[in-house]
């Protein structure tokens, strides 16, 4: 892994992600797909659930993270590793850092939950709160690589991490060949360019459609304008989808999304309701976002079958409960 890739160049590749699956097996979880009754009655076609909220760390972000520290060189190793996180890379980091036995320091923003701090902190990485949100945590982050020398790795467009987390579409080919329609979160980018790679990849014509909420719309509003854009920073439950994208990631995702549309946030909290009381699945805010966008009808006359990303499982208990008691 290059220490800091910037730019578009470099842009991942189906062999990439092939290569992530090897390095990452027997690492990350193989998660299930399982059908949607809720989601396939309120379509019309057959809906399926991939579940990364029962991935190891309870979100996808875990696979970029093995991919990325599986990737650097030995010395790279032995000196360790820097990231930004609004919560689950930097839990993924922090479990990948312990696991393969090589430092890391994650920088997060002091509103991330507190269920994700506690696990980064937990499972061996130094943990650094930055005040602010997302981006200001990711530019201590990169002055802190500067400063040391140690590579940064970024949470949703360095290549390592885009490839590791496009096996989840790999997964989903694997079990659903004849899937028609991709729905992801789309926050960074990393989980829609991956999953975006292996749809064109491996089925020509297969719709990949992102979902972000209305005070989470980086990639939707630079996407629109075919150029980066940085909205206002709006309060959001999904934390996990909020901040900006970059030159590299947008590049991507011209180049393998089809669309992305917004959801309310009040439409994110029935989908966390109706996720729980429904299927009985536990999501965060920035995972039900898939949810809420097939219950406030953003995705009309879709394709079936189609396979929806529930990226995450990781939800303060606080917040789970004052939601299930609306």
């Amino acid at each position: 892994m290059q220490e800091a890739k910037t730019g578009t160049e470099q842009l991942p590749t189906i062999t990439d992600v092939l290569a992530a699956a090897r390095r990452i097996r027997g690492i990350a979880r193989a998660t299930p797909l399982e059908r949607s009754h809720l989601l396939s009655e309120a379509a019309g076609t057959e809906v399926f659930l991939k579940l990364e909220n029962q991935q190891r760390t309870g979100a996808f972000k875990l696979r970029g993270a093995v991919n990325a520290l599986a990737s650097l060189d030995a010395e790279a190793r032995a000196r360790g590793v820097v990231t930004a996180s609004a919560g689950n890379h930097g839990v993924g980091i922090s479990w990948a850092s312990g696991t393969l036995g090589i430092p890391a320091t994650v920088f997060v923003p002091a509103t991330a939950a507190a269920t994700k701090r506690r696990r980064i902190a937990r499972f061996g990485a130094t943990l650094r709160e930055i005040p602010g949100g997302y981006d200001e945590a990711h530019h201590a982050a990169e002055a802190y690589a500067a400063e040391t020398g140690l590579p940064f790795v970024n949470a949703f467009s360095d290549p390592e991490v885009v490839a590791g987390q496009g096996t989840v579409g790999l997964e989903i080919f694997a079990e659903l060949p004849e899937v028609r329609t991709v729905v992801t979160p789309a926050g960074g980018g990393g989980l829609l360019g991956g999953v975006g790679i292996v749809s064109r990849a491996l089925g020509p014509g297969v719709r990949v459609i992102g979902v972000q909420t209305e005070a989470t719309n980086a990639m939707h509003e630079s996407l629109r304008a075919g150029e980066l854009r940085s909205p206002p920073i709006l309060p959001t439950l999904c934390e996990g989808l909020s901040g900006d994208i970059d030159a590299r990631s947008l590049a991507l995702a011209r180049r393998v999304v089809d669309e992305v549309v917004l959801v309310t946030e009040a439409g994110v909290r029935r989908a966390i309701r109706a996720l729980y009381e429904e299927e009985g699945i536990v999501a965060e805010a920035s995972a039900a976002v898939v949810v809420a966008a097939f219950l406030e009808g953003r995705l009309p006359e879709l394709r079936g079958p189609v396979a929806v990303v529930v990226s995450g499982g990781n939800i303060d208990a606080a917040l789970l409960a004052a939601i299930l008691s609306e």
